[in-house]
């Protein structure tokens, strides 16, 4: 399937197809999943997918947007807001041991990694420390993972 046939695809389905696409691209690569993962800080939080492997932790947000004049600016946003969320992660994880439990995770050994995955491909594929993939290539992206962090 051409990647133009996959991204059209990916369009007619809703959002949370769209999220169970990406975990599955994760469970298929032998990833460990949480989904739809909520906690609290300051205030509350929620990641669509932590998905972890060996000294892997990915904090996934699923953003099946269209294309659009001001996509840049959306993302950039989007990838503040997801840095955020993987900053509270650990801060949350660090003082509940019963989550970092129910999550399978070992901080000592895991690292966390910040990732979008997007329906189209974007002009950026890495802005500060989020990797930013579209779904199409994400299963070579997680083959290959060791290349790129």
């Amino acid at each position: 399937m051409k990647t133009q046939d996959i991204e059209i695809e990916m369009q007619k389905i809703n959002w949370k197809e769209f999220e169970k696409s990406v975990a599955d691209i994760f469970h298929q690569n032998e990833f460990i999943l949480k989904k739809n993962f909520r906690f609290k800080t300051k205030r509350r939080f929620e990641i669509d997918l932590i998905a972890s492997r060996y000294d892997i932790i990915f904090c996934i947000d699923c953003k099946q947007w269209g294309k659009g004049r001001y996509k840049i600016s959306g993302l950039k946003k989007a990838v503040k807001d997801q840095e955020n969320r993987v900053k509270e992660l650990g801060k949350f994880l660090e003082i509940n041991p019963i989550a970092r439990n129910m999550l399978k995770l070992n901080l000592n050994s895991q690292k966390f990694y910040s990732l979008i995955v997007t329906l189209f491909e974007e002009e950026i594929v890495k802005e500060h420390n989020t990797y930013i993939v579209p779904v199409w290539k994400l299963n070579s992206f997680l083959l290959e993972v060791e290349n790129f962090l």
